[in-house]
């Protein structure tokens, strides 16, 4: 699995007001350990008077003040959506980090379904796990497009080819992937014609466009997403998520947030009906073929492992990240709801 997949890039903050800066009574940029600030701190270079007590005490405050500075530019570097990053000359959005605990808790869940959905007394309850896969799919679609959204809209020269949209985002997991694929593919070399036949849509992250099924043997059914890595198949509904993203953004941006909201509300219908269908193989009975194995694999291929089964979801993500954008965000400098002229945007609460 891999999760959206979800990095944007945001300005560093301009102008943040002193309260907001201040740490224990003086700003970041004097931050004090110890009551020595950190200009104070005395570094290899600086005269110091030849004191064991005093470079004792100023070891242990240098130490201090290095770890601090360390972990905020760490943190910066991998959170680049951070609230010190919202309000830079070129937009952003300010990071959420109420987000950061529901992901971790649905990507422990759907580890252990994929290692403990066969063990006694834990399959009953691991097998329910796999539906956070379907969270992990609203949160891209809510993420991403936030972020896009949190940004004035750009047209022309000013504006990221969609091709290098994807990149960015392929270049972060693609090479994970394909060490994967080839661990497997030299680990289990005695592959049929089909399975080799499938490979290269793999190797381009292409294997669950679309419900290829083919029976192999009498009774065996063999499906493109589920070869190899099996669990890589997300990881190709998302670069079609990634290809519709920057037009539904754009979509949604012009938006009112009663459309939006019934958006949401016809996402969630949808997605009732579609497991009713999906459920013993009922939308195989309808079509006439629940006698035939190769047919009803492949609806299951396709409700379960295809963008087809899961697009409601992302789309339910954008229009969540909508309605977010107009009810919990303002514009910068007005105050106002985010519109089309917005430039920098901030939480609520913050303004």
């Amino acid at each position: 699995m891999a999760h959206p997949a979800i990095a944007n890039m945001s300005g560093h903050t301009e102008d943040k007001t002193a309260e907001g800066d201040k740490l224990g009574g003086d700003k970041l940029g004097g931050d004090k350990l110890g009551g020595m600030s950190m200009s104070e701190v005395p570094t290899r270079s600086s005269t110091v008077p030849f004191s064991s007590a005093s470079e004792s005490q100023a070891s242990v405050e240098a130490a201090e003040a290095t770890p601090c500075s360390c972990a905020s530019r760490l943190g910066a570097w991998m959170y680049p959506l951070s609230s010190s990053g919202a309000a830079g000359r070129e937009g952003g959005a300010p990071r959420l980090e109420a987000l950061d605990a529901p992901r971790w808790i649905a990507s422990i869940q759907i580890v252990v379904y994929h290692m403990y959905h066969g063990e006694r007394g834990l399959k009953e309850y691991a097998t329910w796990f796999a539906c956070w896969t379907q969270l992990f799919f609203l949160l891209s679609g809510f993420v991403l497009s936030y972020a896009e959204l949190a940004k004035p809209p750009k047209v022309g020269k000013g504006r990221v080819s969609l091709f290098r949209y994807v990149r960015r985002r392929l270049v972060i997991i693609y090479p994970a992937f394909f060490l994967s694929l080839l661990l497997k593919v030299t680990y289990a070399p005695g592959r049929n014609a089909f399975e080799w036949a499938m490979l290269p849509l793999h190797a381009l992250l292409m294997q669950s466009w679309l419900p290829i099924c083919v029976e192999t043997q009498p009774g065996s059914v063999s499906c493109s997403p589920w070869m190899y890595n099996g669990e890589a198949w997300f990881l190709s509904v998302l670069v079609i998520f990634w290809l519709c993203l920057r037009p539904l953004a754009e979509f949604f941006r012009r938006r009112s947030l009663r459309f939006s909201c019934g958006t949401l509300v016809v996402c969630w219908l949808f997605a009732f009906i579609f497991q009713l269908l999906g459920r013993e193989d009922r939308l195989a009975m309808w079509l006439g073929c629940e006698d035939d194995k190769l047919c009803t694999f492949t609806i299951m291929v396709a409700i379960r492992a295809t963008p087809f089964g899961y697009f409601h979801v992302f789309v339910a993500g954008v229009a969540a990240a909508r309605v977010f954008m107009l009810l919990a965000t303002r514009d910068a400098e007005s105050g106002e709801r985010v519109g089309l002229s917005t430039r920098r945007v901030v939480l609520a609460e913050q303004h």
